[in-house]
């Protein structure tokens, strides 16, 4: 585990494990970062990992996280990842695919907690009233 002064953000590097900060998993997951803010919040998406109160992602988390939506569908990886590990493609790629598993993944969420909230508002009005 070795830190780096000069850097501004004061992360902890370690060694052989990518830690990613939320907009850069957002960019590996190739989502908005809007939506890993909102699975981060609904504890529905990739688990985090919490250093000087800053959230932060593992690599291997993402990969697993990755491989759970793609095969909650279906979908297989055929020897790696379906598209191309390329620096200059890495910044700029948006993936629909992820994009939609992953807003599939809040709705259900959304559902789950708009019906377990009826419920509990359900049984609080019928203590009061009885």
């Amino acid at each position: 585990m070795t830190s780096f002064q000069g850097d501004t953000t004061g992360l902890i590097r370690f060694p052989r494990k990518a830690i990613l900060s939320p907009v850069e998993a957002s960019q590996y997951l190739g989502i908005n970062k809007y939506l890993l803010f909102v699975m981060r919040i609904l504890r529905c998406g990739p688990k985090t990992i919490s250093i000087n109160r800053e959230t932060l992602y593992k690599e291997d988390e993402l990969g697993a996280f990755r491989l759970f939506l793609m095969e909650s569908v279906g979908i297989c990886e055929n020897n790696g990842l379906y598209r191309e590990k390329d620096k200059r493609a890495f910044r700029e790629f948006h993936d629909p695919l992820i994009s939609l598993l992953s807003r599939n993944v809040i709705k259900r969420k959304m559902v789950l907690v708009t019906l377990w909230s009826m419920v509990l508002f359900g049984l609080s009005i019928n203590l009061i009233l009885f």
